[in-house]
């Protein structure tokens, strides 16, 4: 039974993942997003038992997202294709089976969040402007000037495939934008990122009412489950998302991972 299993291990179903995933959608919810059509050929999917390790390809370094028990997701990592470099996203507890392969020394806590019941948006009372195509220089310029929470996820692709928005100086450029990394209508899930304000233009209220305007937009398009990512220690981030409703739901690990050498 256990040799079957391992054998087809490498292409379980869209009903056997979507089943797996569902037993923790908010934590899943990327995952669950990465079952679009379009986006399927950039996965590689591995399953044993309840445990799941995905490698997506879709941006570089490849992402290494875990789902399930500690034991049933070492073993799917002994059977994944798992390349030289990844960047993780993992919860605390398959860590121990993430060091057989990576070393994982240098990693950052993160926190996921969701939208809870209680939902409690700020009125858009800044002059937000949809972003398309053509503003993908000026959103890298933007991100290229850093800081200690500076997203690291954005691709180009993602500014025409969901919501993004931003707010512009008088001189016309960028200062603040936001948006989604990757959403899935037939799945109701979206998730939230690349939030971002220039550091002299803090404390205006850009985040907050960047985020509660994705937020209508995605509910208006009829998703039901909004997610995010926040670093641990980013207190100022963390608060604003709790008062715009998210609720935290677990911490996990982040960080760009190369193999072990033997």
């Amino acid at each position: 039974m256990m040799e079957a299993s391992s054998a087809s291990s490498h292409h379980p179903t869209i009903p056997r993942l979507r089943e797996i995933l569902r037993v923790d959608p908010v934590w899943s919810a990327y995952a669950l997003a990465d079952l679009r059509a379009d986006l399927l050929p950039m996965c590689r999917w591995t399953v044993t038992g309840d445990g799941l390790a995905l490698v997506f390809t879709g941006l570089e370094p490849p992402i290494l997202l875990t789902v399930g028990s500690p034991e049933d997701v070492a073993d799917a990592l002994a059977q994944a294709e798992l390349p030289e470099e990844v960047y993780l996203s993992v919860r605390n507890e398959h860590l121990s089976a993430i060091q057989r392969w990576y070393d994982v020394k240098v990693r950052r806590v993160m926190v996921r969040m969701a939208l809870g019941e209680e939902v409690r948006l700020t009125p858009v009372d800044q002059p937000l402007r949809r972003l398309i195509a053509a503003d993908v220089p000026a959103i890298e310029a933007l991100i290229a000037q850093g800081g200690p929470y500076v997203p690291d996820g954005f691709a180009a692709y993602q500014v025409e495939d969901g919501f993004f928005f931003g707010v512009e100086d008088e001189a016309g450029g960028l200062v603040a934008i936001g948006g989604t990394h990757i959403l899935n209508y037939a799945e109701g899930v979206a998730a939230i990122g690349n939030v971002y304000t220039r550091s002299d233009c803090r404390g205006k209220g850009y985040a907050r009412t960047i985020t509660s305007e994705i937020v209508s937009q995605l509910r208006a398009a009829g998703l039901p489950l909004l997610v995010l990512n926040v670093h641990s220690e980013n207190q100022i981030a963390r608060k604003l998302y709790d008062s715009l409703g998210f609720v935290e739901h677990c911490s996990f690990v982040e960080g760009s991972v190369r193999k072990r050498i033997a």
